[in-house]
């Protein structure tokens, strides 16, 4: 993705998506992943909008790394945080199950060429899956993993989650 104009407007649906989340109660680490859950949807509705397999390969290598690269670090720093806690233990398994979920629809884009027919629906079936499970985390989830962790701890975990995201993103193929 190098067009100028694409990188910004990705980074102002990010801005847009964290200013919401901010004026709902989210901050740090929250905060942070409702910012990147606005930037890929900005990217997944750019490509969403294409049948163009020039618009498709230039596009999906960032998405499929935003994705994986965000679940990871999620699954690695944020939600171990709430497995001790009864009243988030639930999230954890209902995150875990969805982020399955995420990486078959995934692999499934993966498996396609980009000019085939059913890239486009298998691509609707991802973008369908990540606003269902980006709606669940901003609503449900993250409201009450902030207020079991706080906010201190909330902010204390965004370094690692950044560490934890680069070093996903390094051993992504």
């Amino acid at each position: 993705m190098a067009n100028p104009i694409e990188q910004i407007s990705v980074k102002v649906a990010g801005t847009a998506k964290a200013m919401k989340a901010g004026f709902e109660g989210l901050r740090g680490m929250f905060l942070h992943l409702a910012e990147e859950h606005g930037e890929v949807g900005a990217l997944l509705k750019r490509v969403s909008k294409s049948d163009d397999a020039a618009v498709r390969r230039d596009h999906w290598s960032k998405i499929r790394s935003e994705l994986l690269s965000h679940e990871q670090a999620e699954m690695a720093e944020v939600y171990p945080l709430l497995t001790s806690n009864e009243a988030t233990r639930e999230i954890v398994a209902l995150h875990s199950q969805e982020a399955g979920q995420l990486k078959e629809a995934i692999a499934a884009v993966d498996a396609l060429d980009y000019a085939s027919p059913a890239w486009g629906p298998a691509f609707e079936r991802l973008i369908t899956l990540v606003q269902q499970h980006v709606a669940e985390e901003e609503n449900e989830f993250f409201p009450r993993a902030q207020e079991v962790i706080g906010e201190d701890q909330s902010k204390a975990v965004l370094e690692r989650y950044e560490a934890a995201k680069q070093a996903a993103k390094g051993i992504q193929h």
